[in-house]
């Protein structure tokens, strides 16, 4: 036939059917747009919430192209010095100041920028809006009598003040600021009153974390702040023409554990350090998008089979079978243009309420970062338009070639096409068998760039274990179970477990799609639960302490507000404590990635505290013979991610340059997935020169009241240090709160798969119920009353759910093994000790035995609606 014949084809096979058949479409559309948004969303929200901390970052860099940074130590100002002679072969370099810190009482982050105010312009781009005038200082008469020119000199000169601050116009008017506002700002542990005398327009680094930064003069800066002579980078403007012999030349100056890098360097290290969060979510989604491609070939193989016989007469009348394949992969095609188009239009209205998730998580795991709006772009309309047209074209292929190859007459008697014959069944299980085996060797090659590509590649193949023989399961469940029903439901009982085998091509794969979001559900609950149950034992051991004496209410923002070395003093005077352990740590360049350094107080840890080791078993040795060798314990996450056992050697950047650390002790540590090296205090200070402390766990004397010793502290300590003490059970809700606020997100995107699942159901019944008219109306004539017909059809669907959550039950313990023992180590580097949560498991199935069960009284409506005299005319 011409090309005008296929189009006759496609308009009568397909597009006539599609408009009239308005439920089975819907539904269809539905599923794949379902799995479209939650892939739209998750790549929505994770641009938004990186592109907020790289913007940022790009704002107060400004124009430079290279950066000397160093977070092992300070750098000292004298670089400048050494500097200057580059300055006549066009390198332009500025003193940055740029650290975070928190507005006081309320603990507000903020970003303190200092700068010299003089000669920045070069390198970022500041308008002020309103500067505040030293005529608003002074009474208004001698403003009035000095000259114009005096008063505007007065007006900048103001700004180099020690206690003046410049803030952003958005973060002044969100927190009520005018100019003339003091700021009780702490950064660093010193805490200073600081003066509002300038608003920035938002452009430039006013933009930068959501406006929330306060520029200042450097010198300012560094007199109020404890870093007299200390810079945290430079900026520089290198010309590219002769760019490598320039860079040469300023590294030859710059201190040891300093180096060169580009500005977006440090938004890699982001990116690469959520890199494996990132693709957890995705697969997450994943699951939404292969229960809606078990959707789309439901669909199309219902399509082939309610009209085989016109399929036959086509063939008959010469229709090729390549036009006969490209009609119905034409289906896939129509179901996956529109359902993307609906998706991508669902994601972005679900973007924003991922994004809160999201964002949440990341700043208690991984960066501190205010998401910005989002935002569709073309390339992320592009992605999901991609991934639902190309997933549903996949789908519809097998029952296309299908179509295409049965001879006229198979397709034009009616019953013979459906059937699964043991033959296949013999196929199936093998390839089943094959499937297992593939997915457990799999599990046996390493992490590829620190991602568990062979991990997901084995989940894959379990699934496709589990699904393969679902028409196996259905059939013999189905026959297992008819006695047991007939006794109980009487003919209803007979009839309804004898046709789900009667239909076993569209019933088949409505189950193995609930069973795949019914055994992800189940996979991640135990998943969840096994690390939810690891950790808190964990948070058990290491928080043995009675009281924690924090400078802040919340963990996050005690990395920022930091109590100074004076504390120890203070605190080694107060009668009821037995002992304190000092914990300060940061952030640090390991290679290409971002890794935490810790210290404590080790003699103290040896004595009082409990750290669960992983090699050796004995803490107290390791730590004795750190102390002895100036040896440091790294996570187990950090062994894993750079292949590092106790004798290696670990190598960090200090304050004197490069050095390597001997590793004494491996210990468990859930708190990040980078990787930690943790030193004790009297060598942190050695190798970093900084004295700092984050937070100070306190061990009480024996038969001290915490709760009495809490409130003695904070009435000691907060109005000095504006501490916070805080009880070892208080500490530990606060983890097990951030933890279920991180794995929230994980059992919304499941929720949505077995939402799309259950759609399945409702599509395969209601096809069903279109293509078994007579059949119903012929035993509505027989005598079945609407009632019994109705219980009919919610006893399949049951029956449907039955089987799916007994297979997702088994499957999710299977695929809880490759999610616990490769996956998650593989991409995060933790060890979990395997647990069940009974309860979730049981509540999670049987919601999804429910939703299946009361899935079959759409159906069943539709049933009711059958014209008996219509349906049986043919008979």
């Amino acid at each position: 036939m011409s090309e005008a014949g296929t189009r006759l084809v496609i308009s009568a096979l397909i597009l006539r059917p599609i408009v009239r058949e308005t439920i089975r479409t819907l539904l269809t559309i539905l599923g794949i747009a379902v799995g479209v948004a939650v892939v739209v969303a998750i790549e929505l929200s994770n641009q938004s919430a990186l592109r907020a901390f790289g913007e940022s970052v790009d704002a107060i860099a400004g124009r430079a192209n290279y950066q000397i940074v160093s977070e092992a130590v300070p750098i000292p100002e004298d670089v400048l010095i050494r500097l200057q002679p580059l300055w006549r072969r066009g390198v332009r370099f500025a003193p940055i100041i740029d650290i975070e810190g928190v507005i006081e009482p309320d603990q507000t982050p903020i970003r303190l920028l200092g700068v010299d105010l003089l000669s920045d312009l070069h390198f970022r781009d500041y308008r002020y809006a309103t500067v505040m005038t030293s005529a608003t200082e002074r009474p208004q008469s001698r403003a009035d009598d000095e000259p114009a020119n005096a008063r505007m000199i007065s007006t900048w000169l103001d700004l180099f003040r020690d206690d003046s601050i410049v803030v952003a116009a958005s973060f002044a008017h969100e927190h009520r600021l005018a100019l003339g506002s003091v700021l009780r700002i702490d950064v660093l542990g010193h805490e200073r009153r600081m003066t509002i005398r300038g608003i920035l327009e938002p452009r430039g680094p006013a933009t930068a974390f959501n406006g929330s930064i306060a520029v200042a003069d450097i010198a300012a800066a560094q007199t109020s702040f404890g870093l007299t002579g200390k810079l945290t980078r430079i900026d520089l403007l290198v010309p590219d023409a002769s760019a490598d012999e320039l860079l040469r030349e300023v590294r030859r100056v710059i201190p040891a554990g300093a180096r060169v890098e580009r500005p977006s360097q440090r938004n890699e290290r982001v990116a690469k350090m959520l890199r494996a969060f990132r693709i957890n979510l995705f697969a997450l989604a994943g699951v939404a998008l292969l229960v809606g491609m078990f959707l789309v070939y439901n669909t199309v193989l219902i399509s082939i089979l309610r009209r085989r016989r016109d399929v036959g007469i086509f063939k008959t009348l010469g229709v090729s079978p390549r036009q006969i394949f490209l009609a119905f992969l034409s289906e896939g095609l129509v179901f996956g243009l529109i359902g993307s188009a609906a998706g991508i239009a669902l994601g972005d209205a679900l973007a924003s309420a991922i994004l809160r998730l999201i964002g949440r998580t990341i700043n208690s795991l991984y960066v501190t970062s205010s998401p910005e709006a989002i935002v569709l772009k073309p390339a992320i309309i592009a992605l999901g338009a991609t991934v639902g047209t190309l997933l549903s074209l996949v789908s519809a292929i097998q029952p296309s070639l299908e179509a295409a190859r049965v001879r006229p007459i198979v397709l034009i008697q009616p019953g013979l096409h459906q059937r699964v014959g043991r033959k296949n069944n013999r196929a199936l299980a093998l390839a089943s068998i094959a499937c297992f085996a593939a997915g457990t060797l799999v599990s046996f090659i390493p992490p590829y760039r620190g991602i568990a590509v062979a991990g997901y590649v084995g989940v894959l193949f379990i699934v496709a274990g589990f699904s393969l023989p679902a028409p196996m399961i259905v059939t013999a469940v189905s026959h297992g179970l008819a006695p047991l029903l007939r006794r109980i439901f009487g003919v209803v009982g007979q009839l309804a477990p004898a046709s789900l085998p009667a239909s076993l091509r569209r019933t088949a794969v409505a189950s193995a799609a609930l069973s795949l979001a019914t055994g992800m559900m189940v996979a991640v609950a135990l998943m969840v639960g096994s690390f939810r149950e690891t950790v808190r034992i964990w948070v058990d051991q290491t928080v043995g302490s009675d009281l924690w004496l924090r400078p802040s209410r919340g963990l996050t923002n005690a990395q920022i507000a930091l109590f100074p070395e004076s504390i120890s003093a203070d605190l080694a005077k107060v009668g009821f404590i037995a002992a304190f352990d000092r914990v300060r740590g940061k952030d640090i360049a390991y290679g290409e990635s971002i890794i935490a350094v810790g210290s404590g107080d080790f003699p103290v840890t040896g004595g009082f505290g409990v750290l669960p080791m992983v090699k050796p078993r004995s803490a107290a040795a390791a730590l004795a013979r750190a102390l002895a060798i100036d040896g440091v314990f790294i996570s187990e996450s950090f062994a894993i991610k750079f292949d590092k056992d106790v004798g290696d050697s670990v190598v960090l950047p200090t304050a004197h340059g490069m050095r390597g650390f001997p590793i004494t002790g491996i210990y468990r540590d859930y708190s990040n997935d980078r990787g930690v090296v943790v030193m004790d205090r009297s060598l942190y200070i050695r190798s970093f020169e900084d004295h700092a402390i984050n937070t100070v766990a306190i061990f009480l004397k024996p038969g001290v009241d915490p709760e009495w010793a809490r409130v003695e502290l904070e009435h000691r300590f907060g109005p000095s240090y504006h501490a916070f003490a805080i009880t070892n059970r208080s500490i530990r809700r606060e983890v097990m709160t951030i933890f279920d606020q991180t794995f929230l997100i994980t059992y919304a995107l499941l929720g949505v798969a077995i939402a799309v699942a259950v759609l399945g159901i409702v599509n395969t019944l209601a096809a069903l119920i279109l293509e078994r008219a007579r059949e119903l109306a012929l035993l509505r004539v027989l005598g079945l009353s609407a009632a019994e017909l109705r219980r009919m059809l919610v006893l399949e669907s049951s029956l449907l759910g039955l089987v799916s959550t007994a297979v997702g039950l088994v499957m999710g313990y299977v695929l809880s093994f490759e999610l616990i023992y490769v996956i998650n180590k593989q991409s995060f580097g933790w060890t979990i000790d395997f647990h069940t949560p009974a309860a979730l498991i049981a509540i999670s199935l049987a919601v999804t035995f429910l939703s299946a069960s009361v899935a079959g009284f759409i159906p069943a409506r539709l049933a009711a609606r059958i014209d008996l005299a219509s349906a049986i005319k043919a008979e």
